[in-house]
């Protein structure tokens, strides 16, 4: 996409196409078996869609990357989205975890994210990049 393109496109659809982005790159992750950096593009992707329906919604969102934060921001989402809230729990603490090999011992209690705690973490976020780019995506 060119630099004025992006210009033109709606600021909630900025947020939209960068959590595509990085869904996309989590699938491919996956595959390839980088399991930490698909929980941390999990976490992107959710975060990307939490805040472009904030954005949508023309709600200010905080300087966050929590996500059981920005989720409580979304009301009009909380019958789609409260199921997720556990997930959201757990996909919270690959933010940091997951990207650096100095963090603390015990960070992620599991040790190094698994091929399991990567697929959860893409399923929950393709399930809320979902919910959510069917409801403004087109908009």
């Amino acid at each position: 996409m060119k630099r004025a393109e992006l210009f033109m496109i709606a600021p909630h659809k900025k947020w939209l196409i960068k959590a595509e982005d990085d869904l996309n790159f989590a699938n491919v992750g996956i595959e390839a078996g980088f399991y930490a950096q698909v929980c941390f593009l999990s976490q992107q992707v959710i975060e990307k869609s939490l805040k472009s329906y904030l954005v949508f919604s023309g709600e200010l969102y905080p300087r966050t990357h929590k996500l059981v934060d920005l989720w409580k921001l979304c009301r009009s989402l909380e019958k789609e989205l409260t199921p997720f809230e556990g997930r959201f729990r757990i996909i919270d603490e690959y933010y940091i975890p997951a990207r650096y090999p100095d963090v603390l011992p015990g960070s992620l209690l599991s040790g190094e994210p698994s091929l399991d705690n990567a697929g959860e973490a893409l399923e929950t976020a393709t399930r809320i990049y979902k919910i959510i780019n069917d409801k403004i995506g087109q908009k």
